[in-house]
C-alpha cells in the first residue's frame, strides 16, 4: 500500500528558500567581479561559503522521503535520491499520531541533523521526549513508528490516520501469519 508524503509545511518552506537566497547572495560578489573584469584573491570567500550550503542544500533534497510504502514484511520509506530506508514489520512495535510534536523545530530541540531544510530529516534529541529519527515535510501531519531497540521514526503522511490504521492492521496479519506458522510447526 503506498502513502504520499504530505508537501513541506510553511516553516520548512522558508527555511529552504531562504538558504538558497543565502547561497546564492553569496554568489553575487563573483558574479559582479566578472562581469567588472575584476581580479581579487578576496571574491573567492564568499563562494567558498557558498560551496558547503549547497551541498547541504543538495543532500537534504536527496534524502527527502518521497513516498512511504507498506509491503508485506516491511515498511518502506521512499527517498528522492538515496536508497529506500526498510524496517522490517517484526521490529515494530506500534504506530499511533503524534501531533504533540507539532512544534519541534521552536521547543525542545536539542540536536538535529536538519530542522527544516527540504523537511526534517535524520536524527534529532528532543527535551521531553528522547532521541528520535525524522523522515517528515509536515509538522502538522506527523505520526511516530515505534521500533524495537532504536529511536521512533517520525513520519508525515498526507494522510496520517489512514497510514497508521493500515500499518497497525498489516502488523496484525503478518502477526495472525506467524502465530499460523508456529501452530503448524508444533503438530
Amino acid at each position: 500500500m503506498r502513502f504520499e508524503v504530505a508537501p513541506l509545511d510553511a516553516y520548512a518552506s522558508r527555511v529552504t528558500i531562504g538558504l538558497a537566497y543565502l547561497g546564492g547572495l553569496l554568489m553575487l560578489p563573483l558574479l559582479f567581479a566578472y562581469l567588472a573584469n575584476l581580479r581579487w584573491g578576496g571574491l573567492l570567500i564568499p563562494p567558498a561559503l557558498a560551496l558547503p550550503l549547497a551541498l547541504f542544500l543538495l543532500l537534504s533534497y536527496a534524502a527527502q522521503p518521497s513516498a512511504y510504502l507498506i509491503e508485506e514484511a516491511d515498511l518502506v520509506v521512499r527517498r528522492r535520491w538515496w536508497r529506500p530506508l526498510r524496517v522490517p514489520l517484526d521490529i515494530v512495535t506500534g504506530a499511533s499520531a503524534a501531533t504533540f510534536l507539532a512544534d519541534v523545530p521552536r521547543r525542545g530541540l536539542r540536536f538535529a541533523f536538519n530542522p527544516g531544510v527540504f523537511g526534517y530529516l535524520g536524527p534529532f534529541r528532543l527535551q521531553p521526549y528522547g532521541e528520535t529519527f525524522f523522515l517528515a515535510t509536515d509538522r502538522s501531519r506527523l505520526i511516530s513508528v515505534a521500533r524495537v531497540g532504536l529511536p521512533p521514526l517520525i513520519l508525515s503522511p498526507t494522510r496520517p490516520r489512514q497510514f497508521v490504521e493500515a500499518l497497525n492492521e498489516r502488523r496484525a496479519q503478518a502477526a495472525i501469519r506467524e502465530l499460523a506458522v508456529g501452530d503448524e510447526a508444533t503438530r
